[in-house]
């Protein structure tokens, strides 16, 4: 049975962060479908990476150039969303989504991940 909506919660990731955003628990298979990323700085442009990361003998890898999906720039106070032509496949426990905040010192950004999950 597939578990439809969001993955989770909000999460803020501040300024020269990697947070995983989601992260596949034991014995499920994720299918990320969008993610909303929300630029709260109200003084700049926020730039983020988006990573699609394997897992490292169980556990959350780590977010490098050879996994990164995209870079975007977000406008002040504004919203992007990132909508892959098909969703993002994360299938092995510790597999993760994470985004990297390039922003200025204490500017954050929000993110919101979408999809399903099999339960």
């Amino acid at each position: 049975a597939l578990n439809r909506g969001n993955l989770g919660f909000t999460t803020q990731i501040g300024a020269g962060v990697t947070a995983a955003v989601y992260t596949v628990g034991s014995a499920q298979t994720a299918y990320i479908k969008s993610v909303l990323l929300h630029n709260l700085s109200t003084s700049g442009t926020q730039n983020v990476k988006v990573h699609v990361v394997q897992n490292s003998g169980g556990s959350a890898g780590t977010a490098s150039s050879t996994t990164q999906v995209a870079r975007i720039g977000i406008s002040t106070n504004d919203t992007f969303f990132f909508e892959p032509a098909y969703p993002i496949t994360l299938s092995a426990t510790g597999d993760s989504l994470q985004v990297y905040n390039e922003g200025i010192v204490a500017n954050s950004i929000n993110v919101l991940v979408l999809g399903d999950k099999e339960v």
